[in-house]
């Protein structure tokens, strides 16, 4: 394989689709307010929280969450009632029993990011279907791989890349997979957190995504890109979330082959700056671009 594609979420947006996480806090707000709302409630949502919204979803303050939202602690009076009312005078420890084990924060975090999923599944699905007037970047259609960020059919669609070469890292809409989304935090509870807090953390630990969950249920990936020239970044943030994905591609790929960023604002260079820095390696061995229009796709 001479070419490996890695496409982001700015590759959708060059295409035309409304696909940004800031797309997606409007079409919320306006489809289903009441999980908006809550997730307002939830978050400290402050200045661009939206546009790093993966990210933003571990930084979840998961004391203050619990803090606000558990039910105040009932009376011990109205404990021993409770046990009295179901004949169970001889308690077999002296432990005051927690009446409230079905952890109502942590049942109410899993409703709501249960339903976040929900929704953004169905906003994807929109996505899709509202692009009337694609644009079209060049691309290299033999001899390439396509690892795909994204949960759009915009390369099968679009550019007519045969499925068996795309691989949809974090799921695919049109196929009704989960699609993935999640950040790269390791949410936990203190020494003395209640066990309300150590539960709500445990909740959020399901959305972290693990990168190398999602290389390997592709099996075949290592055989594939061992031996790539070229390796186009499009699109691709390089946000923290993704950052353990492309270590491992850089570490599996051809200590000669050349890479070719993609960038659009100013902070997108200085992430791939920060990149390359990182993995100083490649720093001869790569170029910057924008996605340039073309007629013929």
């Amino acid at each position: 394989m001479k070419h490996l594609y890695i496409i982001g979420n700015g590759f959708d947006l060059f295409t035309g689709l409304h696909t940004s996480y800031g797309h997606f806090r409007r079409w919320l707000e306006t489809n289903y307010v009441f999980v908006y709302e809550n997730m307002v409630a939830a978050y400290n949502m402050e200045g661009e929280w939206w546009n790093d919204f993966e990210t933003q979803l571990g930084q979840l303050d998961v004391e203050n969450y619990v803090r606000r939202f558990t039910k105040p602690k009932k009376p011990i009076t109205e404990i021993i009632a409770y046990l009295e009312a179901r004949g169970q005078k001889k308690r077999k420890t002296p432990v005051i029993p927690n009446l409230c084990s079905e952890n109502p924060c942590a049942n109410r975090l899993r409703g709501l990011l249960e339903i976040l999923q929900f929704c953004f599944e169905r906003w994807v699905d929109d996505c899709q279907r509202m692009i009337t007037d694609p644009k079209y970047t060049h691309i290299e259609k033999d001899e390439s791989f396509f690892i795909n960020f994204n949960y759009t059919d915009v390369l099968e669609w679009l550019y007519e890349i045969p499925e068996e070469r795309v691989l949809h890292i974090h799921g695919r809409a049109s196929k009704h997979e989960r699609l993935i989304f999640g950040h790269n935090k390791h949410p936990h509870g203190g020494i003395f957190s209640s066990v309300d807090v150590d539960h709500a953390c445990s909740e959020l630990c399901r959305y972290q995504k693990n990168p190398y969950e999602h290389i390997f249920k592709y099996d075949k990936l290592p055989e594939i890109i061992s031996d790539v020239k070229e390796i186009h970044v499009y699109g691709l943030s390089i946000s923290p979330v993704d950052e353990d994905y492309l270590d491992w591609i850089e570490q599996h790929t051809p200590q000669d082959c050349m890479w070719e960023f993609s960038w659009h604002t100013d902070k997108d260079k200085e992430r791939i700056d920060k990149f390359v820095l990182e993995h100083w390696s490649i720093g001869d061995r790569c170029t910057l671009i924008q996605l340039q229009e073309v007629v013929n796709k």
